[in-house]
């Protein structure tokens, strides 16, 4: 009997001990494995409890095995979908026209960036079938047409990824780049927070440059963005997570380019790649793009920003761009009904649901969109874009809140009044407003971000 109780106490003491070890371990790995691996978890703790360390030892192989052979099934194929990026269109969609047939030609256009977009679970199991299936494309399209310059790599869709998956990727980078001749590889974390694994892997795969070297970086990176590319935490969508390291192409590139970047989002990576393929033909796009986006002045009485002929000229430019086909002196027409405004920081442009009564090109500073009613839910607006134009054309209520983010905005307006005029008196030039309406709603069908999840917007 009191053996019994000695071993009925020790059961409990053993008991305990596990519980209370499990208590210490699970809140430290929650959310790091999926729902196989905890089962498997509390499998091998009540075999423990009951039968001792030697049964245990053997649940735990069999469970190790069962949950192998389960994800093997359940994640069977980690590559969703290959494609080119010849139909997709990045928010970058006001380019000049010279830019814009580089990035439509078949044989250095957006047909050269390669997107591969991953899914689900990236464990040991299933890694090896992932690089094998990516370089086994990489390999069919080498020395064709086909072949790719700018590989990007989409993680959006990737729900967890273990250490040995994460390193794997990592030599993949590698690989691309020695076997392949990759110029440039961009892998996408879908997240601010970077890849869904403990591993760093945005370091791993950002190839960070002696600190040195990173002022030279951070000019080039952001030449090619068109925008910041150092890390900085705003409450915006980001661009760049990590500043690449910059190396000369091997196809006779006019700048540097990155040899491999991580970016938060399938959108920004395209804007780069775009800029690369950009910068192989003609870097002096990039440069005035560049120029026409340096940040505003103030003058030193009044703290308004200075209205120059360089603004103007660039913002006559930037409504070319616009209006792709049409004549500088019927472009200019048109903005001469426009009127210059300026914005300060924090400034609300307009509110979701007031009377649209402009449409505004937005020659210099930063602006947000975004949607009141859904939490989270914004974008930026880029440099040399037109907001507000639809609700001119059609009469509706603004559809977003509109608020300037960057220290100062100027916008030039084209206000209700004038337009109605001009609709009246001169409607062959009023059709370029509505044009510019028909191009930005093409341009959203053609989004990449909606070819993420499922296709259901194809291209027109």
């Amino acid at each position: 009997m009191c053996a019994s109780i000695i071993h009925f106490s020790l059961g409990v003491a053993h008991f305990d001990l596990i519980v209370s070890t499990i208590s210490l371990i699970f809140p430290l790995a929650y959310g790091n494995f999926d729902w196989l691996e905890y089962g498997g978890i509390w499998f091998i703790t009540i075999i423990m409890t009951i039968y001792g360390m030697t049964a245990a030892l053997l649940a735990g192989i069999a469970s190790a095995l069962s949950v192998y052979a389960a994800q093997s099934v359940s994640y069977q194929n980690p590559v969703r979908r290959t494609m080119t990026a010849r139909s997709l269109r990045s928010s970058s969609w006001n380019r000049p026209t010279e830019a814009a047939s580089i990035l439509d030609s078949n044989e250095i256009g957006r047909k050269k960036i390669l997107i591969i977009q991953l899914q689900g679970h990236l464990f040991f199991g299933n890694v090896a079938q992932l690089t094998d299936n990516i370089k086994a494309t990489l390999e069919q399209k080498k020395g064709t047409p086909a072949e790719p310059w700018i590989v990007i790599i989409d993680f959006t869709l990737v729900l967890g990824m273990d250490s040995s998956a994460a390193q794997a990727i990592g030599k993949l980078k590698d690989t691309m780049r020695k076997r392949f001749h990759i110029d440039v590889a961009i892998f996408v974390s879908g997240s601010r927070d970077g890849f869904p694994c403990k591993y760093d892997l945005s370091h791993e795969l950002s190839c960070p440059a002696d600190p040195a070297d990173q002022d030279t970086i951070n000019k080039e990176a952001a030449l090619l963005f068109g925008g910041e590319a150092k890390m900085e935490k705003i409450n915006t969508p980001a661009n760049l997570v990590h500043t690449p390291r910059l190396i000369r192409s091997s196809r006779d590139t006019g700048l540097p380019i990155p040899q491999n970047l991580v970016c938060d989002s399938l959108d920004s990576a395209l804007i780069f790649a775009e800029n690369v393929l950009i910068a192989r033909k003609n870097p002096c796009l990039l440069e005035d793009i560049a120029e026409f986006r340096e940040p505003l002045t103030k003058s030193n009485n009044e703290g308004e920003f200075y209205s120059s002929d360089e603004e103007k000229r660039s913002a006559i430019i930037f409504l070319s761009n616009l209006c792709p086909g049409e004549s500088l002196s019927d472009v200019e027409q048109l903005f001469s009904l426009f009127k210059r405004e300026v914005y300060n920081e924090n400034e609300i442009i307009w509110r979701q649901g007031s009377v649209s009564d402009s449409a505004k090109l937005l020659v210099k500073g930063r602006l947000l969109s975004l949607l009141e009613n859904e939490e989270g839910t914004l974008e930026q607006i880029p440099t040399g874009a037109m907001l507000g134009e639809l609700g001119l054309v059609k009469g509706i209520d603004r559809l977003n809140t509109v608020q300037c983010v960057s220290d100062g905005a100027v916008l030039y307006s084209l206000d209700r009044e004038d337009w109605d005029v001009l609709k009246r008196d001169n409607p062959r030039i009023a059709r370029f407003i509505d044009m510019i309406v028909i191009r930005y709603l093409a341009h959203r069908v053609q989004h990449v971000s909606n070819r993420i999840f499922e296709t259901r917007c194809l291209p027109v």
